[in-house]
């Protein structure tokens, strides 16, 4: 992949945007004056965070490569509609605060539900 085709990123959203070169080979003259280099094996970091960099376009290369459309599982806040991604160690009885509007509701079978006891048959709440 050539430099043109990168998208580089700090995962921390550290500004300007200058990252440096990890593990590709740097090749200099007799006098150590620049000549050229190789990227393609590299991976960047952040130059002000020291956090690796992602690259934007190679992660979307990728996708469309192996033909990936699947969206991960999201969750949705039952108060503001939020949508949420569920933590990795997300179990049906967890209990989740909606980082928008605060609030808090547990996940069954992977559909959000308000706090509180829905377990009341509807037509006797009519009586």
């Amino acid at each position: 992949m050539t430099a043109g085709k990168r998208h580089l990123v700090c995962p921390y959203g550290c500004q300007p945007g200058r990252f440096e070169l990890i593990g590709g080979a740097v090749y200099v003259d007799s006098r150590g004056s620049y000549l050229s280099h190789e990227e393609r094996l590299a991976s960047f970091r952040c130059d002000s965070c020291g956090a690796v960099a992602v690259d934007l376009a190679a992660a979307a290369a990728a996708r469309a490569r192996d033909g990936s459309t699947a969206q991960e599982a999201t969750l949705k806040c039952p108060a503001c509609g939020a949508r949420l991604l569920p933590p990795n160690d997300l179990e049906p009885t967890s209990q989740l605060e909606c980082p928008g509007c605060a609030t808090v509701f547990s996940v069954e079978e992977g559909s959000p539900h308000l706090l509180g006891d829905f377990s009341e048959d509807p037509e006797e709440l009519e009586e």
